[in-house]
């Protein structure tokens, strides 16, 4: 990865990962909601079946969320290990991008079930995902506060200084 030039750059990285991992899915999900809303989309799934498809969607979607926790976990702890600034930003940046990979992942996962269903619990559960999105937004505070930073490269951080290499 290249080398980080200050702290303001660092967390608009984490943002933009984080905008897109909420927006290429929402995205696809209006074009289906919208197809829904105007009844032109016609499921493939029967009716009968539609809680067949759901449950298990609902299964694998917690499952990745929790692993995409437990990975983005398990990078905060290899974080710690280490005492420079920018390993420990880049190490945290791995282990959100994870993270919201996961959650990409489910929510295109719900997306696919309300194009196949037109199932409207799928729409609650987009609605949850989007929340999860806007709870764990990377911020300076939730960085520093993540990572446990010393005094001075928490100052580092919230202030959007220059990153010591």
């Amino acid at each position: 990865m290249p080398a980080l030039l200050n702290a303001k750059e660092y967390i608009r990285k984490l943002v933009n990962i984080a905008y897109i991992n909420v927006g290429i899915p929402l995205l696809f999900f209006i074009w289906v909601y919208l197809e829904s809303s105007t009844e032109q989309l016609v499921p493939l799934i029967e009716a009968q079946y539609k809680l067949t498809v759901f449950i298990p969607i609902v299964l694998i979607c917690l499952i990745i969320i929790i692993t995409g926790f437990r990975k983005f976990k398990l990078q905060l702890l290899l974080c710690s290990a280490t005492d420079r600034l920018a390993d420990k930003l880049m190490m945290y940046q791995k282990g959100l991008t994870r993270r919201y990979i996961g959650y990409s992942i489910s929510a295109l996962l719900i997306t696919t079930g309300f194009y196949l269903t037109d199932y409207q619990p799928f729409e609650f559960l987009l609605g949850i995902m989007i929340v999860l999105f806007s709870i764990h937004s990377p911020n300076t505070r939730r960085v520093a506060n993540d990572l446990k930073l010393k005094k001075e490269d928490r100052a580092i951080l919230l202030e959007g200084l220059d990153i010591p290499n």
